[in-house]
């Protein structure tokens, strides 16, 4: 197995992504429809995110050693990128989904309330959700493994191979096909086209790598804005699963889709940074 990761050092990062961590995402999908599985404890779903930890560690050791392994982790202290980074990780989405919301109530759609957004489905009643929020963009940002195994493993190897826009489309679609498990799982916040999901996932992939790439391969920006996309989707009233309503969503996806053109036609390509500090910091991780 490790052999065949050295020979195939993305796919074999892939496969150790998925291993470590759809088991889980399957059967908590069985269990929320009733089916005779083993009850699954609470607290493992929610971290399930550590697999990729887990996967993008062995993969790096099995390819670059402990000096690899060191390289990967050491990604997570690049935070001397600037204020105007951290105003993109953090209050970029809600800027985006705020607008979304505005230009659905616009073009004549009803106000959606924002006292039940899909936080209420997952928090204890009566909860004040502002106060909530930064907690959650905190625990999602602590529990969320997924940024070293898709900025921090994958990305710069294909990337290296294929130029910054390819490898963002690759990881964009192995991205959204590894959240299948979601859409199998009753009440999950992913209730809605797997196909739109798609395509908001590789147009977020394009803006993840820019913020990566421009920031010398910080994961600590990405696991940030990962967290902060998170949060918004889930403590504005966004999703159909909460709102029942899809053109807000929808507008939201657009939105992504053309910054995401934006990026692309104002760093180009091969490169997707606003700078070329990014490509010698990239060329091992």
């Amino acid at each position: 197995m490790f052999g065949w990761v050295r020979r195939r050092p993305v796919l074999g990062g892939f496969v150790l992504m998925f291993a470590c961590t759809w088991p889980v995402d399957l059967w908590a999908a069985a269990a929320s429809h009733g089916w005779a599985v083993p009850s699954i404890p609470p607290a493992v779903p929610i971290l399930v995110g550590y697999g990729f930890v887990v996967a993008a560690l062995v993969a790096t050791g099995v390819t670059e050693g402990r000096d690899g392994v060191r390289a990967l982790l050491r990604r997570f202290l690049l935070w001397r990128v600037g204020p105007w980074w951290y105003g993109v990780v953090l209050f970029g989405a809600v800027v985006v989904d705020l607008a979304a919301i505005a230009l659905h109530v616009v073009l004549g759609g009803a106000p959606p309330d924002f006292a039940d957004p899909f936080a209420t489905r997952i928090m204890p009643p009566g909860v004040n959700l502002w106060a909530v929020a930064p907690l959650f963009l905190l625990f999602d940002a602590l529990a969320n493994g997924e940024e070293i195994g898709w900025r921090g493993y994958a990305l710069p190897r294909l990337q290296a191979r294929h130029g910054a826009l390819v490898a963002s489309v690759v990881i964009g679609v192995v991205w959204a096909f590894w959240h299948l498990p979601k859409f199998l799982t009753a009440g999950s916040a992913q209730d809605y086209s797997p196909w739109l999901y798609l395509a908001d996932t590789v147009a977020k992939a394009v803006l993840f790598t820019w913020v990566f790439n421009s920031t010398g391969g910080s994961l600590l920006m990405v696991t940030l804005l990962h967290a902060s996309m998170n949060t918004s989707a889930v403590f504005l009233p966004m999703l159909p699963a909460a709102t029942g309503e899809s053109r807000p969503l929808l507008i939201s996806i657009g939105l992504h889709a053309v910054a995401a053109t934006a990026v692309v036609a104002a760093t180009g390509p091969a490169r997707l940074a606003r700078s070329g500090r990014a490509e010698v910091n990239l060329k091992t991780a």
